[in-house]
C-alpha cells in the first residue's frame, strides 16, 4: 500500500508537468503572436487560481482550519518572493518574460531611489522639491568606466554635471603636473561650478577604480528650465553663491569686478533665455569644420545632414592645436572621444601587428572612430607627426546629439551595418562572428527604441557576469514547480487527487513553458538545452510528488493544511506576479475574458467530479 501511494504520487505529478516540455516541443514549431500567447497565460493563471481556491482553500476551510490557511499562505508569499529575488538577482529572471520585465522595472525603481538620495547630498539639488528632483533623476545617464580611464582634460567644455555613484576618482591639476586636487568616492558629486557657469574644466579626472558615474548633460538641464520656474530660482540663487564667486576668482583668474559683472549679465540670459550663459567661451572653429564635415569619407554620418544638424554638431566640438609626438590614445584607452584631423598628420601605429605598416591619416580624416562607436578600448596608437589640428567630440555629447537629430541617428545606423564594423569587432576585439553580430543587432535594436548605443566592452562583461545564467534559469523554473509538485504529494498522502487541481496545474505549465521556451530561444539557448531543461523539471516535479507523498503519510489534517496552504499562498503569489502582469503587457483587454475562461474551466471539471 505504502509503495503503490508514492509509485502512484511520482506517475501523478510527472502527469501534472508534462505539459512543459510539450509547451517546449510547441515553441519549435509555433511562435504565437502576443494576443494569442496573452490568451494562453491568462487561461493557465485562471485555471490554476481556480484550483487553488476549490481544492486548497476550500479544502482547508471545509476542515475549520483558517489559521493554518492564513499564515500557511503568508508565509509561503514571503518564502516564494525571497527566494525567487535570490534568483533573479542570479539571472534566473532571464526565465520568462514576466520575470524580466518584473526584474527590470524593480531595477529602475532602485535605480531612482538611489538617484534620488544621492541628489539630495549636493547643496543644489538639497531644497529642491520631490517631484522636481525626480524629473532630474529620471533624466540623469549612467556611464561605466574601467580603472585608468581620463574622464575628462583640462579645457574639456563643462557640458555636464557628474555624480559618483561606484568606484574612485581623482581629480588632478595639469598646469602643476597633475598634483591631486581631490579624491572623490560613492555618492560624490563633482564640477558644479564649471556647469553652472559654462568654464572649460580646469582638472584631469581619472578613474583609480572601476567606476560607475551619473551624469546630467546641459541639454538636458536646459530643457527642464523652460519648463520648471523653480530651477530657475534655484538656478539664480546658486549663480549669486560665494562658491561661484571663488570658483571664478581661483581656477579662471577673474577679478572681482569681472565675476560680478558675469553673474548679473548671467541672471539676465537664464531669466530670459532659459539659458547658461557661459564665462569663457571655448575656441570652436566651427566655419571650418562646417566646410569639411561632408569630405570626412571614413566616418561618413556626416555626410547628408542638413545644415542645421552640421552646426548642432559644430556647436559641441572643441578645437585645439597639439604639437609633433604628441599621443591621443594608445591601447586599452577607453575609446570615449571622437577626433577630427583639420591641419597636420597623424599616424596609426598597430603595436600588436608591427609588420603591418602605420597608416597615415590628414586633413579631413577621424581618430578611433570604430572604438568610439562601439565603446570599446582602443587597440592602436595615435601620434601625431607634425604640429596638428584637432577637433574633438566626447561620447557623452555625441550620445546627446544622437537623441536630438533622426538623421545623424539613422546615418549612424547605416556605419553599424557596415561590413568593416563586424570585421573591427572581430579582428580586433577579438569577439566571436556571433558576439559582433548580436552586438549589431542590439546596438540597432536599442537605437530604434530611441535609446544609447550599448558599449560592446560593458555588454560582454555583462555577459561573463552572468555565465550561470543557464544554472539560475533552471533553479528558476524549479522553484516555480516546487510548490506545486508538494502540494500534489502532500494531497495524494490524505486523499486521491482531484480531477480540478491536476487539470488547472497541467493547464497552467503549458503556456507557462511555452511562453519562457520562446523567450529563452530569443536570449540565445539551443532548442536541445532548452527541452533538457523542461523535461527535468517535469521528472523532478514527479520525484518531489513521491517524496512530499512519503513524508505526510501520517502527518494530521491540520499539518496537511497548513502544507496545502503554504503551496497556494506560493502559487497565488506566481500568479499575481509572473504570469498575470507578463498577459496583461502581451494582449492588455483580452486577460479578464481569458483568465475567466481558465477559472470556469476548471470549475466545471470540479462540478462533473462531484456528480
Amino acid at each position: 500500500m505504502f509503495q503503490s501511494v508514492w509509485v502512484n504520487a511520482f506517475i501523478i505529478g510527472m502527469i501534472s508537468a508534462c505539459s512543459m516540455p510539450l509547451g517546449s516541443l510547441t515553441s519549435l514549431v509555433w511562435s504565437p503572436k502576443n494576443r494569442a500567447l496573452a490568451f494562453l497565460v491568462a487561461f493557465g493563471g485562471g485555471a490554476l487560481l481556480a484550483a487553488l481556491v476549490i481544492d486548497l482553500v476550500g479544502s482547508a476551510t471545509e476542515k475549520g482550519h483558517f489559521l493554518e490557511l492564513v499564515v500557511g499562505s503568508i508565509l509561503g508569499s514571503l518564502f516564494f518572493t525571497l527566494v525567487n529575488k535570490l534568483v533573479n538577482d542570479s539571472g534566473g529572471f532571464l526565465r520568462k518574460p514576466s520575470t524580466i520585465l518584473n526584474y527590470f522595472t524593480a531595477q529602475e525603481e532602485r535605480r531612482l531611489n538611489d538617484r534620488l538620495s544621492r541628489l539630495k547630498q549636493m547643496q543644489f539639488f538639497r531644497d529642491m522639491s520631490s517631484p522636481l528632483l525626480l524629473q532630474i533623476a529620471k533624466i540623469l545617464l549612467t556611464v561605466e568606466y574601467p580603472k585608468g580611464t581620463i574622464l575628462y582634460r583640462q579645457n574639456d567644455p563643462s557640458e555636464s554635471l557628474y555624480l559618483l555613484k561606484k568606484g574612485k576618482v581623482d581629480l588632478l591639476d595639469p598646469p602643476t603636473n597633475s598634483t591631486p586636487l581631490m579624491s572623490l568616492n560613492a555618492n560624490d558629486g563633482f564640477e558644479q561650478g564649471a556647469f553652472l557657469t559654462g568654464c572649460p574644466l580646469q582638472s584631469l579626472a581619472t578613474a583609480t577604480q572601476d567606476c560607475e558615474l551619473e551624469i546630467l548633460p546641459r541639454a538636458a538641464f536646459e530643457q527642464l528650465l523652460e519648463t520648471s520656474p523653480e530651477l530657475l530660482e534655484i538656478t539664480a540663487q546658486a549663480l549669486q553663491q560665494k562658491e561661484i564667486k571663488d570658483y571664478l576668482q581661483q581656477r579662471h583668474g577673474f577679478s572681482l569686478s569681472q565675476v560680478q559683472e558675469w553673474v548679473g549679465l548671467a541672471i539676465d540670459i537664464l531669466r530670459r533665455e532659459r539659458k547658461i550663459y557661459p564665462a569663457i567661451n571655448l575656441t570652436q572653429n566651427q566655419e571650418d569644420f562646417l566646410h569639411l564635415a561632408r569630405q570626412i569619407k571614413r566616418f561618413p554620418i556626416f555626410s547628408y545632414l542638413p545644415q542645421a544638424d552640421l552646426i548642432a554638431i559644430a556647436d559641441r566640438l572643441v578645437y585645439n592645436r597639439y604639437p609633433n609626438g604628441y599621443v591621443f590614445f594608445q591601447p586599452q584607452d577607453l575609446g570615449d572621444r571622437l577626433y577630427i584631423l583639420h591641419q597636420g598628420e597623424v599616424q596609426i601605429v598597430y603595436p600588436s601587428h608591427l609588420q603591418k605598416a602605420p597608416l597615415l591619416l590628414t586633413s579631413g580624416d577621424p581618430l578611433g572612430e570604430l572604438s568610439f562607436v562601439t565603446g570599446a578600448s582602443h587597440t592602436v596608437t595615435a601620434i601625431a607627426t607634425t604640429e596638428v589640428g584637432v577637433w574633438t567630440i566626447r561620447k557623452q555629447d555625441f550620445e546627446a546629439l544622437l537623441q536630438q537629430s533622426p538623421d545623424l541617428a539613422q546615418n549612424t545606423k547605416t556605419f553599424l551595418e557596415e561590413p568593416k564594423l563586424q570585421e573591427y569587432l572581430q579582428t580586433r576585439q577579438n569577439l566571436e562572428s556571433t558576439q559582433a553580430l548580436e552586438w549589431i543587432q542590439q546596438a540597432l535594436a536599442s537605437m530604434n527604441g530611441g535609446k544609447l548605443i550599448p558599449s560592446a566592452t560593458v555588454m560582454f562583461s555583462h555577459n561573463k557576469e552572468h555565465n550561470n545564467a543557464p544554472l539560475s534559469i533552471w533553479l528558476g523554473l524549479l522553484m516555480d514547480s516546487i510548490p506545486e509538485a508538494l502540494t500534489i504529494g502532500a494531497h495524494l498522502a490524505s486523499a486521491p487527487i482531484s480531477p480540478s487541481l491536476l487539470a488547472g496545474v497541467l493547464i497552467a505549465n503549458y503556456p507557462e513553458a511555452l511562453s519562457s521556451s520562446v523567450g529563452m530561444k530569443k536570449q540565445g539557448f539551443s532548442i536541445p538545452k532548452i527541452l533538457v531543461m523542461w523535461t527535468s523539471i517535469m521528472i523532478i516535479t514527479g520525484l518531489l510528488s513521491a517524496l512530499g507523498s512519503v513524508i505526510f503519510a501520517n502527518a494530521p489534517e491540520a499539518l496537511i493544511s497548513f502544507l496545502e496552504s503554504m503551496a497556494a499562498g506560493a502559487m497565488l503569489t506566481v500568479i499575481a506576479e509572473t504570469m498575470l502582469p507578463e498577459a496583461y503587457v502581451k494582449g492588455s483587454s483580452i486577460v479578464g475574458i481569458s483568465t475567466l475562461l481558465g477559472f470556469l474551466v476548471i470549475v466545471i471539471i470540479g462540478s462533473l467530479d462531484v456528480k
